[in-house]
């Protein structure tokens, strides 16, 4: 008979926690039985704090908790399967999420949501759990090991290359790409432990151990290109996956604790139950930490979101944090300038890429502080910046739809030809004009001393769609001058709009696939516009005629803002050749208040 445990509070007063003793059982189908107590953590006995996925919650299950019962996830129960202790050994310590805390007390939610660094600092180890034993996950984990045993590069390469493991590596890719690895939470709990297991079924492995099979693994980069030529998401997921995706910062490795922003954008593709632990399963590990406010799920999220905004702009001085775009979709009624940092749905396709990942960093403001103002409770930005385009002419759209094969690059040709189209009109074709057509469609990305480098990039994406586009209805307006090289290799792409097997093909395939991928990487969610003056650049996917393109101050990259009557809204970041590194700014006469105020909704 089910019977709801009832919860006693904690004393907030004393920063008590609540810790769980799980039971010895005789076998793996035995019931699972625990008990709690309250502490502190000057008076807790050594612990072990669970990392795991909550999971589907259909199907719940009940767990024992002194005379009464907690509702868990099947995940949560496999993983208390895992570790409890076996008869005749001591009751295991534990802290664990779910049962620990009183879900239904957002007070106690809220305070104990900030004690979780605190939490896994104090647990004498975290026990990561990654789910059943699946897609030869043991295979995967024996290999983890054998390749900590390599003594060598060179021994790894030939582990690496001996045929009997690719299943193995195989089976490490799908453990990299477990559901563990994407939770938010994942990335404060494994920054504040001390030392940490990794489970999956019955195997086990070191954190230490796992995270190093990534640095082992690009030892052998040359073998895992040739083995996965046909996959080469397999060789980042192996590489940069699984652990070593939850280091705390992509931008400031050296800091131990970075800035929200940092954080924010390096897993912003991390999910979360709530949207809210977006940002609050970061606050912990960020310089934030005290500053940030107080953490209450009671808010919407629109408010936490907003708050959030406020906080990073305020903190930093910078506007940086308002270019961040990455859905489409107004879900929570936020200001155009406050980012939604849920994850997009699988279905929207690829995500853009922001301008925050260029290197060396963008600069369109160059040192400059913003100059900002809260309007209206909160919900309303008042910034200084200028105008310094109005697109005029604006080319099509580009979204890379989902789940396409790496080789349908149709699709990309297609917004290509149409952006040669629009940028010809308004300039030549010379060397110096391709120049400027390849760093714009690649926002700066292809950045090559010599002008000719970017010619023939150019000349091996037309020759490519020479044979893929040769039915199609796009027309193509003054081309490049073509080389009889790049002539010839046109005639040799007759298979890559068929299937994947097309990557395998002769060099000069895979010169021109190269060209055209890589581009397509920075033209996703994004078209070209050429401004009054023929200035050209990359807007947001949903620019549109008449928008004005502004460098504010304090922020990294110039803006798309649109008019709407007496105020703006933020369409995002844009590209603008020339305008990236404070050309804009520099010799600036006029004062602050001579600018342009812009009142941002």
């Amino acid at each position: 008979m089910y019977r709801k445990y009832r919860y006693r509070p904690l004393d907030n007063t004393k920063g008590s926690v609540r810790l769980l003793k799980l039971h010895a059982a005789p076998d793996r189908d035995w019931p699972i039985r625990c008990s709690l107590f309250h502490t502190t953590f000057s008076e807790a006995p050594p612990y072990i704090a669970l990392s795991y996925v909550w999971g589907e919650s259909t199907g719940s299950l009940l767990v024992t908790v002194d005379t009464n019962h907690v509702c868990v996830t099947p995940n949560l129960k496999h993983a208390l399967q895992r570790l409890r202790p076996r008869p005749g050994e001591q009751d295991l310590v534990m802290w664990v999420d779910a049962i620990c805390i009183n879900q239904e007390d957002i007070p106690e939610r809220n305070i104990q949501t900030k004690n979780m660094r605190a939490i896994y600092q104090h647990a004498a180890s975290v026990a990561v759990f990654l789910g059943l034993e699946n897609n030869r996950s043991a295979a995967a984990m024996l290999f983890g090991h054998e390749l900590n045993t390599c003594a060598s590069a060179d021994e790894v390469r030939r582990l690496v290359r001996d045929p009997k493991q690719k299943e193995s590596i195989e089976g490490l890719v799908a453990l990299f790409r477990r559901q563990y690895w994407w939770r938010i939470w994942v990335i404060q709990e494994i920054s504040s432990s001390r030392k940490a297991t990794v489970f999956c079924g019955d195997d086990e492995i070191s954190w230490t151990e796992l995270d190093r099979v990534c640095d082992l693994l690009r030892e052998a980069s040359d073998e895992l290109q040739s083995l996965f030529y046909k996959h080469p998401s397999y060789i980042r997921t192996l590489t940069f996956g699984g652990p070593r995706g939850l280091q705390l910062s992509r931008f400031s490795r050296n800091i131990s604790v970075p800035p929200l922003l940092e954080l924010l954008l390096s897993h912003k593709s991390k999910k979360s139950t709530d949207p809210k632990d977006k940002v609050y399963a970061l606050i912990g590990v960020s310089e934030s930490d005290d500053a940030f406010g107080i953490i209450d799920y009671s808010h919407s999220v629109r408010e936490v979101y907003t708050h959030t905004a406020r906080h990073i702009i305020t903190s930093s001085q910078r506007l940086d944090v308002i270019c961040v775009k990455q859905n489409d979709v107004d879900q929570y009624d936020l200001p155009s300038w406050a980012p939604d940092w849920t994850r997009p749905s699988s279905n929207s396709g690829a995500t853009v890429v922001g301008l925050h990942h260029h290197q060396p960093p963008f600069a369109a403001s160059g040192d400059t502080l913003a100059n900002f103002k809260f309007l209206s409770h909160g919900y309303v930005l008042r910034v200084s910046g200028f105008i310094i385009a109005t697109i005029e002419t604006i080319g099509m759209a580009f979204i890379q739809r989902p789940r396409r094969p790496p080789s349908e690059v149709a699709p990309i040709l297609e917004a290509f030809h149409d952006w040669w189209n629009i940028f010809v009109g308004s300039h030549s074709n010379s060397t110096a004009a391709q120049a400027l057509f390849g760093r714009t469609i690649s926002c700066g990305n292809w950045d090559h001393n010599d002008p000719q480098i970017y010619a023939t990039k150019l000349e091996a994406i037309f020759a490519l769609s020479d044979d893929l586009l040769s039915d199609s209805d796009v027309l193509r307006l003054n081309p490049p001058s073509r080389s009889s090289t790049l002539t010839q290799l046109g005639s040799s792409t007759p298979s890559l709009a068929d299937d994947d097997n097309s990557i395998q093909g002769g060099e000069e395939e895979k010169i021109q696939l190269s060209a055209i991928l890589s581009a397509g990487l920075t033209m996703n969610r994004r078209r070209l516009f050429v401004s009054q003056d023929n200035l050209v650049g990359l807007a947001p996917a949903c620019a549109e005629l008449g928008d004005v393109i502004c460098v504010l101050l304090g922020c990294r990259y110039p803006v798309v803002l649109r008019r709407k009557g007496g105020h703006y809204l933020l369409v995002g970041e844009a590209y603008m050749d020339g305008y990236m590194y404070g050309e804009a700014v520099r010799g600036l006469t006029i004062s602050v208040d001579e600018l342009d105020g812009f009142i941002i909704y």
